[in-house]
């Protein structure tokens, strides 16, 4: 009371202010991320932490807690993930006055070890195309290959964002990790961008284009034109689960060597800066924030 810290103390529970916390931060961040923070909240949060209140808390209670995490056997990123959640929660907390202190700004952030990426060199990239022309979504991987864009920006790409004459397509949309849904522009700011296309992705994509025209018409009025570039036979978007599968069967099929699909995205990068391709460039054509992450995410 001398200081003017004192905080009356409360009997609310860490688990009733991370609900009320999130009611209010699932409007500022996207439906995915949201997700994603209710799992962890309901699934490793709470179930440790949960039933101590909020002031009651100790810096004490959130080291074991992150050490409880890691002895589950999850991920590094995602302990990491999840300890960021009760942070970031902790420090609105504070700024509201309900505790004195963010105890979790008082240890160490749980470390995630960078793991060495996988890419493929020329030969592989050329193998897995010629076997990914057998598909109905090959243009999918050419896509991913020759541009560099990520799943959700392949999948929500429209024809009205490609623009033939200047060789270029325009990141306006994305489509949701489980398919359901279309976010305007991008994953970050930085990420809506114009690609400038070579000029067989060009050539990929107006055959594409001439295919999907025939197939509109053979359809006799099944075919729901969303416009998009990629789409099922009737015309809606693709599930990302389902070109994972395939993709993954071109690999298998192909005795390739295994990489995941966003892989094909530090492939790209990775092959430009072979090609000594300034940083800089390659950096604003992936739609980093900045080079370095564009350093970290390539390999060369």
């Amino acid at each position: 009371m001398n200081t003017g810290t004192y905080l009356k103390p409360s009997t609310l529970l860490l688990k009733d202010y991370l609900l009320e916390w999130m009611r209010d931060k699932q409007h500022t961040i996207g439906r995915q991320t949201a997700e994603n923070h209710w799992t962890c909240i309901h699934k490793h949060i709470n179930p440790i932490i949960g039933n101590i209140p909020l002031t009651k808390l100790t810096t004490f209670d959130v080291q074991k807690f992150t050490t409880r995490l890691v002895e589950k056997g999850l991920a590094p990123a995602t302990v990491k993930r999840i300890f960021n959640i009760v942070h970031t929660a902790l420090n609105k907390a504070e700024k509201m006055q309900l505790v004195n202190k963010n105890v979790a700004s008082l240890i160490d952030k749980p470390k995630v070890t960078r793991k060495e990426l996988d890419v493929w060199d020329t030969d592989e990239v050329n193998a897995f195309l010629e076997l990914a022309k057998t598909t109905r979504y090959y243009i999918a991987y050419h896509l991913a290959v020759m541009t560099g864009m990520r799943q959700g920006e392949i999948l929500g790409l429209r024809w009205l964002d490609v623009d033939f004459e200047r060789r270029k397509l325009f990141i306006r949309q994305t489509l949701s990790h489980d398919g359901k849904t279309f976010n305007v522009g991008a994953k970050t700011a930085s990420s809506v961008r114009s690609v400038t296309l070579d000029e067989l992705t060009v050539k990929r994509l107006q055959e594409h284009q001439r295919k999907q025209e025939n197939e509109k018409r053979l359809a006799q009025g099944v075919f729901i034109d969303k416009g998009l570039v990629i789409s099922t036979s009737t015309g809606n978007q693709l599930n990302p689960r389902d070109l994972k599968k395939i993709f993954d069967r071109i690999i298998n099929d192909g005795g390739l060597r295994k990489i995941t699909f966003h892989d094909l995205r530090h492939t790209h990068a990775s092959l430009l800066l072979k090609q000594n391709i300034h940083p800089k460039i390659v950096s604003e054509r992936l739609g980093h924030s900045s080079i370095q992450m564009t350093l970290d995410t390539s390999h060369i």
